[in-house]
């Protein structure tokens, strides 16, 4: 058998990987921008007032995407090795957040993309936790605030609310967990309408305004900003995608049982995600969302597959993202 090389799992080339992604592909975005890129996200309570920002900032608003971008990468590959998701060492967390977020496409609302990234972060962050080490109603609880959270800045993310109930249940079948993670998730919005009434406005105010926005259209179409390369590009992703949830469902000796049941979260989460795709008040913040549990989902096929063919999925993921990157810049 030949010997597995294990370039990709030095965590200075990952980080240079992600650091050279984060920095090209914000330059990119901002300095050749395509029609779709520069369309505003729809309407939310807290995601108006980061626009507002981004009006008065937009240069320090696209450096705060690129470090949120950069940052979020490493936290990526942080979690996977702290809190043991793999059979083995692995950090290609790190550059394919950068790729799945940032290669494809990029909103130009820089700091509800952010805010949108951090917010699934943290989240999947929490699950995990819960999942792998603690099982405590804490982090439970944290993370479903930070999935709650999350409609109110990107408003397409509003069906979170009567799915993630459903995604609860793939892990924690309990009904005590069920409840926490019911009363956690409608919490920030009940806040958001809690603060629109003690300001004079209608107690319901931020909910309908949810409601007409997740139904508005943006103007956003997922094909036409895509070229040949983009289209390889995402050909690719969702290769190591289907190859890490077959190693999910088929092998049982992939991963223990804990790790299994996480990953079995960030597959049905990736899927959510991509459905907004569908909503006519879908943006290309959408990619960055994804991104979070795609970046935990896939390196799995780099600690249990063959090391020619991941590593040959990895370098046609640069090049197509590459040839992407300086396709969409002239």
């Amino acid at each position: 058998m030949a010997k597995r090389r294990a370039i990709h799992h030095r965590i200075f080339e990952v980080t240079a990987t992600l650091f050279v992604i984060a920095v090209v592909a914000t330059l990119r975005s901002v300095f050749a921008p395509a029609a779709d890129e520069t369309i505003p996200n729809v309407a939310a309570p807290i995601g108006v007032l980061l626009q507002g920002l981004q009006a008065r900032f937009p240069l320090w608003s696209a450096a705060i995407w690129c470090s949120t971008l950069f940052l979020a990468g490493l936290n990526a590959g942080r979690y996977g090795v702290k809190y043991s998701l793999y059979p083995a060492y692995t950090l290609m967390s790190i550059p394919l957040l950068g790729a799945v977020a940032a290669t494809i496409t990029v909103s130009g609302d820089y700091l509800v993309t952010s805010a949108a990234t951090i917010l699934t972060l943290l989240a999947v962050k929490y699950i995990v936790r819960c999942i792998m080490r603690t099982g405590s109603y804490g982090d439970l609880s944290l993370s479903m605030l930070c999935f709650g959270a999350l409609p109110l800045v990107f408003a397409p993310a509003a069906v979170v609310y009567a799915a993630m109930p459903l995604l609860v249940l793939a892990v924690k079948a309990k009904w005590r967990d069920w409840t926490v993670a019911v009363v956690s998730l409608a919490f920030p919005l009940f806040a958001c309408c809690y603060v629109s009434w003690f300001r004079g406005e209608e107690f319901l105010a931020p909910a309908l305004l949810l409601c007409e926005s997740v139904t508005e259209p943006s103007g956003y179409a997922f094909l036409r900003t895509l070229n040949p390369a983009g289209l390889a590009l995402i050909g690719v992703i969702l290769t190591m995608a289907f190859c890490a949830v077959s190693l999910i469902i088929s092998d049982r000796y992939s991963l223990k049982v804990k790790s299994r049941a996480a990953m079995r979260f960030n597959a049905l989460l990736a899927l959510l995600l991509c459905g907004l795709f569908f909503l006519p008040s879908g943006t290309a913040t959408i990619f960055a969302l994804v991104a979070v549990p795609a970046s935990i989902l896939m390196p799995l096929i780099f600690v249990r597959m063959g090391t020619g063919f991941t590593e040959l999925l990895y370098r046609l993921l640069l090049l197509c993202a590459a040839a992407n990157i300086a396709v969409m810049g002239m």
